[in-house]
């Protein structure tokens, strides 16, 4: 039986991770410092990088490296045309992540802005942003490179990994809890019971009950699942996750929204959970539950309040939108 307190060493199931957040910072700050772009007479630069905040990590699994970024970044810029009126302000970037490559939404903005820096703004929007999104195109290719040597462990020192094991359905009987998890505020009841919504409509629902088996340890997953760097890798999309009870979260830009109800680290997450096209106000109740084996993790997956006719489709999300990603981005076991 492996030993449980050296996972980072065995059969590279481990999760090695750098934080190159203040990395991050300087790269922006260099890339972009004093770039400068001309039309018509027009003369605009970056001044400075005056904020960088969020995540920028680079992990490795399997060893596969994984740079996760997800940064809010504000720079100011000034410009001043041929006849001497002058402007200056900011360019505020709500999202700089992993899969920008050298893409992201901008906002920028214009001290005391008037018809005659109308003009300088423009350029900024036409030549200026065009420089800047090529010199930070590269920042996860150069993050990696920079960093690599810090968080991957060579296939030699690592043990064969283990055969990818499949997920396995199971009735509700079957998963043993130590108490009721708690409810949404829409009630759900038992299978194939009733329901209403907040527009008083009766909905037939029924329960889902699956457990995957998952190549890593129970901690791993529960911060996979919580961590906003993390979940935005998997998601391919900016989350909105907190890890505290009561908190609001929605995924996918909005398909998927609920409430986080009970938190036991690495062990169980209960949230209220519904899709986007359910009828309004119906939430489900989710219960994930982490159960350590020697070598992998059992994840129960309890969900209550599923309406009827959306059994196949829930049941294929979870598949094809968490846990296969999952496995694929963090190899954690076989796609299925």
């Amino acid at each position: 039986m492996s030993n449980m307190s050296n996972w980072k060493n065995v059969n590279n199931w481990h999760w090695t991770s750098k934080n190159c957040l203040n990395w991050a910072k300087e790269y922006l700050k260099e890339q972009s410092a004093n770039l400068i772009a001309e039309d018509n007479g027009i003369c605009v630069q970056i001044n400075d990088l005056t904020e960088c905040s969020g995540d920028a990590e680079l992990n490795q699994r399997k060893g596969k490296l994984i740079p996760i970024i997800d940064l809010n970044l504000e720079l100011t810029w000034s410009g001043n045309t041929s006849d001497d009126n002058e402007a200056k302000g900011t360019i505020k970037i709500p999202e700089l992540d992993s899969g920008s490559e050298g893409d992201f939404d901008f906002e920028i903005t214009v001290e005391e802005e008037n018809d005659s820096k109308r003009p300088i703004k423009e350029v900024v929007r036409t030549h200026l942003i065009p420089l800047l999104k090529e010199q930070f195109k590269n920042l996860g290719n150069d993050m990696v490179e920079t960093h690599s040597k810090d968080v991957k462990i060579e296939s030699s020192q690592l043990g064969p990994a283990t055969p990818p094991r499949a997920v396995t359905p199971i009735e509700p009987s079957q998963i043993h809890t130590a108490s009721t998890p708690p409810r949404p505020a829409t009630p759900t009841t038992s299978n194939s019971d009733t329901v209403k919504s907040s527009a008083q409509k009766i909905i037939n629902t029924t329960n889902i009950s699956e457990v995957v088996e998952l190549q890593t340890s129970a901690d791993q997953i529960y911060e996979t699942l919580l961590d906003p760097g993390r979940v935005a890798a998997w998601t391919r999309s900016r989350p909105d996750i907190f890890r505290h009870v009561g908190s609001v979260f929605s995924l996918f830009d909005g398909n998927v929204t609920g409430t986080m109800v009970e938190l036991v680290q690495n062990e169980k997450i209960v949230q209220t959970w519904r899709l986007k096209t359910w009828p309004e106000g119906h939430f489900s109740t989710v219960t994930i539950k982490f159960e350590q084996a020697s070598d992998f993790t059992r994840v129960h997956i309890n969900q209550e309040g599923v309406p009827i006719g959306e059994v196949d489709a829930v049941r294929n999300n979870w598949q094809s939108y968490y846990w296969n990603p999952i496995k694929n981005v963090f190899g954690y076991g076989a796609l299925i």
